[in-house]
């Protein structure tokens, strides 16, 4: 929620004043979501038929998408890198995310009028074989979050 929004005042009535508010901005500022805003508009840095909207992928898929060097699993073999063997394939950070913002627009295309969206995305893994990832999108007043089911 937005930190110039208010809370629906049905709400309040019904659970009280809330104790805490985490909103979006402070999710991107602590990493747990990361905005790939620009990738999903239709700028110059988008993709065709773009988002008009704020976009964050949660930590969790991003940690899946993202092909930086990284610790990978923690093992040795690990740290060498699944993520670098993949790079070789010729797969990007910036491909896998467009294969996550291009799914989610086919799945906003067929479900449009629903603030909750599941949709699918095939995708190279730890194990380096490609496998079906079933993610969710949660659209509300700030923009779209997309993540694993369980990340909501």
């Amino acid at each position: 929620m937005a930190a110039d929004r208010t809370l629906d005042p049905r709400l309040i009535e019904f659970f009280g004043e809330p104790i805490s508010v985490y909103t979006r901005e402070q999710a991107l500022a602590d990493g747990q979501l990361v905005d790939v805003t620009a990738w999903a508009s239709s700028g110059l840095d988008g993709m065709i038929g773009g988002f008009r909207c704020p976009v964050a992928l949660t930590r969790l898929l991003w940690d899946v998408v993202d092909l930086a060097d990284g610790g990978d699993d923690g093992s040795e073999e690990g740290k060498a890198g699944w993520r670098a063997r993949v790079r070789g394939r010729g797969e990007s950070t910036r491909g896998r995310a467009h294969d996550v913002l291009w799914m989610l627009r086919c799945a906003v295309a067929r479900n449009s009028r629903t603030d909750r969206l599941r949709f699918s995305v095939l995708m190279t893994t730890a194990d380096c074989r490609r496998h079906r990832l079933d993610l969710c999108a949660v659209i509300d007043g700030d923009g779209i979050t997309v993540g694993f089911p369980q990340d909501f």
